[in-house]
């Protein structure tokens, strides 16, 4: 690293990730890239080893950095303290259970050259073989809410950290979809989202039936939170509704009849056969009946919100 420090600094929240962890310092440890980078691990409170797996890896990432994190409100807030801690001008997202892949840090660095703000690509294969091989998503994506606003996922984009400070950084009282508010915050302040089709992060879905419709239930529900967050945002009058699908196997889904999916639930082969159905089905569940935190303020105005939250 040169005496100018870090250009880009790869920021992983990481809560009781001890299992997984280690394979994702082994990738960023493969990186090749032409500018000098770090990694600053957020340690969110965890209580087996992360903090150790993560320090044993020094010596393959002589710029890793484990900061404490407990204080921080969920993995938004880690990351928030992650970024006050970096000390690149680029901040670089990843999450401690997905793997990035060997090109990874290559195409984020040569995609903000055009840009402030990109999402990465979802490689959906690698660590989940019941997906055809080659498998991917976004780089961004759309809800109907503001569908003329693209978003990220939390740990598949990068930002200028004075883009990302500018508007406060993750809004910790959202318990999910912190990364579509950022996403719609950071593009109301003038920095559009851009995409870094190069830059895949392997991500790994959750392995049993009851965490994943959790999961997706809190995905609808994130999207009602955000309707009310928004709600005084104006969508422009030829912006087309679209309706997002974030993972597990939704490019099947979408390609399957309604006929075909019920055919699929009653033979009932294994849950995975007929994943993409209930995940839809829990993610209108969430959408239509998730409840709403009042305490959370409505959007007010481009970089205003939660920034003293965000930043606490």
């Amino acid at each position: 690293m040169g005496d100018d420090g870090p250009v880009v600094s790869v920021v992983i929240a990481a809560r009781n990730a001890a299992a997984t962890i280690g394979d994702q310092l082994d990738a960023l440890a493969r990186q090749s890239v032409d500018v000098p980078w770090e990694v600053v691990v957020c340690d969110n409170g965890s209580t087996d080893a992360t903090a150790a797996v993560a320090e044993s890896h020094a010596s393959a990432l002589p710029s890793l950095r484990v900061v404490d994190a407990s204080a921080a409100r969920g993995a938004g807030g880690a990351r928030n303290v992650g970024v006050e801690a970096a000390r690149g001008s680029i901040v670089a997202f990843c999450d401690a259970d997905d793997v990035v892949d060997d090109g990874w840090l290559a195409g984020i660095v040569g995609a903000m050259r055009a840009h402030d703000f990109v999402g990465c690509t979802w490689g959906m294969s690698r660590l989940n073989p019941e997906h055809p091989e080659g498998l991917t998503m976004g780089p961004t994506f759309r809800l109907e809410t503001l569908p003329h606003l693209a978003f990220a996922g939390a740990g598949a984009m990068a930002v200028r950290r004075d883009v990302f400070l500018a508007v406060g950084g993750f809004d910790t009282s959202l318990p999910i979809g912190e990364d579509t508010d950022l996403s719609w915050r950071i593009q109301l302040a003038g920095t559009p989202l851009g995409e870094a089709p190069d830059a895949i992060v392997h991500i790994r879905e959750r392995s049993e039936l009851g965490a994943t419709l959790r999961q997706w239930y809190r995905y609808g529900r994130a999207e009602r939170q955000l309707r009310a967050k928004f709600a005084h945002v104006p969508v422009p009058a030829d912006a087309t509704p679209q309706e997002h699908e974030s993972s597990g196997g939704q490019a099947a889904e979408l390609a399957d009849s309604a006929k075909r999916k019920l055919r699929r639930l009653f033979h009932l082969r294994g849950w995975r056969d007929v994943a993409p159905f209930l995940q839809r089905q829990a993610r209108r569940a969430g959408l239509r009946c998730g409840r709403i935190d009042r305490s959370v303020r409505p959007y007010d105005g481009p970089g205003s919100t939660h920034a003293e939250r965000a930043t606490a």
